[in-house]
């Protein structure tokens, strides 16, 4: 496994800079093929301090007999943004080449993420006596995000020099599995990729994401009350609105704020829970800045790192939003549905509207008659960026608990089983094999 930039651990820690949802990704598809009894490595940049613990990130860290990560020195010891790795790879790639040989450990397969971690795989198998086959899962594309990016954003993200990386790393692997049907599709519009047919979307651990009860007593209650302004018994009479995801513009935080200052004034035991992280210094003081003025700062648990309390935070969660306009796919709405939390989503969320929303579509008109909410089978859909919008589809909710109580149950059903890594591993392995004839 290859995932080369962002900070990975086996305990992934939220909100670190380019540290998400394709870490996780990694770190459970990992655990899903060493049950099925394959010996994994890992490999992530290294060489640099942990920004958070500050710990050197060197060497190998072994979970068990089966899973490891190496991390690779490439002489530079700082943190390198994902938009820049590739001039990295060349020092990437003689650590790789250099440990492999060193140890005369066999490699049978290389599955690599990300365009910069295709680049090191083509380049390691290159060198290899017989190369082996190579299946890239993308997570995203430049060509999608170009569209979703405002367009003084490109040259910052080199987009246009991405697309041309990812061209041109279709023509050294072996497979591409997509994450979603944005993916799939894109593929085939945007780089005439016709031949990919592998799918292996994001799924949850449902022994860590599940519906369970929590007791009065439970330290979450009081772990809330921390980050808010209210006490543990105010935490449990609210009717709590969660968004998970790192602090970046993509993620619309500043319109769910907006948004839930609204709903407040006329549900006054509503508590927002929001992650707000300390790497983007600028957009945390912005956002932070935001709900002082809009004076909620008691009713909002601003969270850092939660990796721990998140399972129990979804438990106790009534409504999961996210206005991001950015995402590959939508993890952590995925979690909160395998929690049967029903959510309020923009329409950039492939989850979301490709299976939470469902065939049976109800379009609300609201405002001027010109916007429409969709209310689906497990999920309500807004217009990307829009305040009113999203405020309409909290309050939807607050106001009819059968209907979020309907909603967060056909969430569930329509995430478990058919999104357990268990589930979507063997259909991937069986699809794999017939792709690459082994």
């Amino acid at each position: 496994m290859i995932t080369n930039h962002g900070v990975h651990q086996w305990e992934i820690m939220p909100g670190l800079p380019d540290t998400g949802g394709q870490n996780v990704f990694v770190n459970q598809f990992s655990a899903a093929l060493a049950n099925q009894g394959y010996k994994i490595t890992i490999v992530n940049r290294g060489g640099f301090s942990h920004p958070a613990t500050g710990e050197l990130r060197a060497g190998l860290i072994y979970k068990n007999d089966h899973q490891r990560i190496l991390f690779l020195d490439d002489g530079l010891a700082n943190f390198v943004r994902k938009e820049d790795m590739d001039e990295r790879l060349p020092q990437l790639f003689r650590a790789l080449q250099e440990h492999f040989s060193t140890e005369g450990m066999h490699v049978d397969l290389i599955i690599s993420h990300y365009w910069d971690g295709a680049e090191l795989g083509a380049l390691f198998n290159s060198s290899l006596p017989t190369p082996v086959k190579h299946i890239w899962v993308p997570h995203s594309l430049g060509a999608v995000k170009k569209r979703n990016v405002n367009p003084s954003q490109w040259i910052t993200l080199r987009i246009d020099e991405r697309i041309e990386r990812e061209r041109k790393i279709l023509l050294e692997v072996d497979e591409v599995t997509a994450t979603s049907a944005i993916i799939r599709q894109s593929l085939k519009q945007d780089y005439s990729y016709q031949s990919s047919s592998l799918f292996l979307p994001p799924c949850v651990d449902s022994k860590r994401n599940r519906p369970h009860t929590i007791e009065v007593d439970h330290s979450i209650w009081s772990f809330l009350s921390r980050q808010s302004g209210i006490s543990p018994e105010e935490v449990r009479k609210s009717q709590i609105i969660t968004e998970i995801s790192r602090t970046d513009t993509t993620k619309r935080k500043d319109v769910l704020i907006k948004a839930f200052a609204r709903v407040n004034k006329r549900y006054p035991d509503t508590l927002l829970a929001v992650t707000i992280d300390k790497t983007n210094e600028l957009l945390a003081k912005e956002l932070m800045a935001l709900i002082r003025s809009l004076d909620i700062e008691k009713r909002i648990a601003v969270l850092g790192s939660v990796w721990d309390e998140l399972p129990d935070i979804y438990a106790v969660t009534d409504i999961y939003c996210t206005p991001s306009v950015m995402e590959g796919f939508g993890m952590t709405p995925q979690e909160a549905a395998a929690t049967k939390v029903p959510v309020v989503s923009s329409p950039l969320v492939p989850f979301v509207t490709e299976y939470l929303l469902g065939d049976e579509v109800e379009e609300v008109p609201y405002g001027d008659g010109d916007h429409r909410l969709k209310v689906g089978y497990g999920a309500i859909v807004v217009p990307a960026d829009d305040i009113d919008g999203f405020t309409l589809a909290i309050e939807m909710f607050l106001s009819r608990e059968a209907l979020r109580q309907q909603m967060g149950e056909n969430a569930y059903q329509k995430t478990i089983p058919y999104f357990t890594w268990e589930n979507r591993v063997r259909v991937f392995l069986e699809d794999s094999r017939c792709r690459l004839g082994s």
